[in-house]
């Protein structure tokens, strides 16, 4: 088997397969807590059974007459050879006539907030794909953060052909999400000059993003051997 879902984790487990898990991007462990959890207690599992071959990180595997080549760092090869395959993701995956199609991802958009960190917990809602949520969490930056001190990310519906467009970019979502605030009342620290009051804007700083296919579909012609199957899942991010 050929995929990073926790379907495929899943499946690997129930049938004691062999699983090449093709990519590190994990789930979102605020959003999907015990999910995360279980695909990382998965993972342990399946290599203290030996299901997980490959030791270091996987650099390219091609399919080749019922045998998978694996590259890995350090141009390290490893072959496989196989009966049946059953593959979720075709990330790093050549040698298969198939395409995997990504209509629509879930992009996470995650910031460190550098001014304003003391807030309550909460989600802003909206009805726009882009930024259709901004989420406080609990910083992880922080030693000893009892929950006090957030940090928070974004999530977007953003379609393949749009990914590259300014208005979906991490700088969009920044001021987006900063937009949100004003207009939800969520403000910084709170000074004072003589008998005025006032509160300084949320700082944010862009951490990372996070891509996850949303809507896909595989795309294979006749040449396809019997014995290479794809699946197609419903994620738990959507």
């Amino acid at each position: 088997m050929i995929g990073h879902s926790l379907e495929a984790l899943r499946l690997a487990k129930m049938q004691n397969a062999m699983l090449l898990i093709n990519s590190d991007v994990p789930l979102n462990s605020v959003e999907h807590k015990i999910l995360y959890d279980e695909w990382h207690y998965l993972t342990f599992e399946l290599g203290m059974r030996g299901l997980l071959p490959i030791p270091s990180d996987i650099e390219q595997i091609r399919i080749e007459n019922s045998v998978a080549k694996i590259t890995t760092e350090f141009y390290r090869l490893i072959k496989i050879s196989f009966e049946k395959l059953y593959i979720y993701d075709m990330d790093l995956v050549g040698g298969v006539p198939a395409e995997e199609k990504i209509e629509e991802y879930v992009v996470y958009d995650w910031f460190n907030i550098k001014r304003g960190a003391v807030q309550a917990a909460c989600k802003i809602l909206t009805p726009r794909d882009f930024v259709r949520q901004v989420v406080f969490y609990p910083s992880a930056r922080k030693d000893g953060n009892d929950g006090s001190f957030k940090d928070c990310y974004t999530k977007s519906y953003i379609s393949s052909e749009d990914l590259q467009e300014f208005e979906n970019s991490e700088t969009a979502a920044k001021l987006a999400a900063l937009r949100m605030f004003k207009e939800n009342g969520i403000r910084g620290p709170r000074r004072a000059s003589g008998d005025n009051v006032y509160y300084l804007n949320l700082v944010l700083e862009h951490d990372r993003r996070e891509f996850h296919k949303n809507k896909k579909e595989f795309i294979q012609d006749d040449e396809v051997p019997s014995n290479i199957n794809f699946v197609n899942t419903t994620k738990p991010w959507t």
